[in-house]
C-alpha cells in the first residue's frame, strides 16, 4: 500500500491497523515498520531478494526501506491485516530509529541480535496455533474501540507479537567460547549501569587480564569499556527523562551519575543536547 496515503495519520496516532484484499500490490517500500498477517488466500510475495507463496495463518514483518509485493493466486480472495507502526509507539525515545534491530535493542525488549540465527525482518512465519492471529484480533479491536488506555494495551501486544516471533530465529545453543566473555560484561553493565562498575574489576572477577578484556571488548564491541558504559546510561536517561517527571539531578544519580554537572556534558556529547533540552522535546507533560 502507498505510504503516502497513510503517513500524516499514522505519524500522529503511531500505530494504524488497516485489513486489505487487492489482488495484488505493486513494488514498494515504507518509511515505518510493517507487520501483515495473512487471513484468507494465497499470494506469490517477494520482500527483498526472497519470494515464497504465502497463505492463510502466515506472517511476516517488513523492516525500514525494504520493497516488497504480491499477486494473489487463484480466485480465492487475498486478504491480509497490516499493522503499519512506528518504533516510537514501544518508546518515544525512539523517534530517530530506523532500523528494527534499533527496536529490538530498546529498553522495553531487549533482545540481542548476536543470539539470533537470522534477521527477523524479510522472513515468512506460520502461525501454527493461531496466538498471533488472536494478537493481531486484539490489536485491531483495541484500534478500533479506542478504549482508555488503548495505545498502552496496543503497545503490549505489539512486543509480545515481536518477542515471540524473534524466538522462532534465536539460537538455541550457547555463543561460542570467544564471545562468552564479552557478553557476560555487557550484560553485567546493562544489569549495574547504576552501579560503580570498572572493567578491571569484572576482569579480575572472570580471571583475564585487564590488558586482554579491554582489547576484547573493543574488538568486538567497537567501543571501549566505558563508552559503552556511558552508551547505556544515557539511552536509560532518555527513557527517564521522556517517561517520567523525575528531576534532571534525580535521574542523574539513577543512571549512576552522582555529579549532574559531569552527567549533562556526557549526556550532550552523545545526545547533541542538554538533558533539560530532551526533556522539553519528548516529555508530553508541560510541567517539567
Amino acid at each position: 500500500m502507498p505510504q503516502t496515503k497513510y503517513f500524516s495519520q499514522l505519524k500522529q496516532e503511531k500505530i494504524l491497523m488497516t485489513t486489505c484484499s487487492s489482488p495484488s500490490a505493486p513494488p514498494h517500500d515504507h518509511d515505518f515498520l510493517e507487520l501483515t498477517y495473512v487471513v484468507q488466500g494465497q499470494a506469490n510475495h517477494r520482500i527483498g531478494d526472497h519470494t515464497s507463496v504465502i497463505g492463510q495463518g502466515d506472517y511476516f514483518i517488513v523492516d525500514y526501506g525494504v520493497h516488497h509485493q504480491y499477486d494473489q493466486i487463484g480466485k480465492t480472495p487475498f486478504v491480509v491485516i497490516n499493522c503499519l507502526f512506528l518504533p516510537r509507539l514501544i518508546d518515544e525515545t525512539l523517534s530517530n530509529c530506523h532500523h528494527f534491530q534499533d527496536l529490538a535493542d530498546s529498553y522495553l525488549i531487549k533482545f540481542d541480535y548476536r543470539n539470533l540465527s537470522d534477521r527477523p525482518t524479510g522472513r515468512i512465519y506460520h502461525d501454527a496455533d493461531g496466538h498471533i492471529g488472536r494478537l493481531i484480533t486484539r490489536l485491531s479491536k483495541e484500534y478500533n474501540e479506542k478504549q482508555a488506555g488503548h495505545q498502552e494495551m496496543m503497545r503490549c501486544q505489539l512486543i509480545e507479537i515481536l518477542i515471540d516471533t524473534m524466538r522462532q530465529v534465536h539460537r538455541p545453543e550457547e555463543l561460542p567460547q570467544s564471545s562468552n566473555l564479552v557478553q557476560y560484561i555487557t550484560d553485567q553493565v546493562e544489569k549495574n549501569f547504576m552501579d560503580r562498575l570498572s572493567l578491571a574489576e569484572l576482569a579480575r572477577k572472570c580471571c583475564y587480564s585487564l590488558a586482554y578484556v579491554s582489547k576484547r571488548f573493543k574488538e568486538e564491541t567497537g567501543m571501549t569499556f566505558q563508552s559503552y558504559l556511558q552508551m547505556v546510561r544515557v539511552r536509560e536517561s532518555c527513557r527517564l527523562l521522556a517517561n517520567t517527571p523525575k528531576k534532571i539531578s534525580e535521574i542523574s544519580e539513577l543512571v549512576g551519575y552522582a555529579d549532574p554537572k559531569f552527567f549533562n556534558q556526557i549526556f550532550k556529547k552523545q545526545t547533541g543536547m542538554t538533558p533539560r533540552e530532551f526533556k522539553k522535546l519528548y516529555r508530553k507533560d508541560p510541567l517539567l
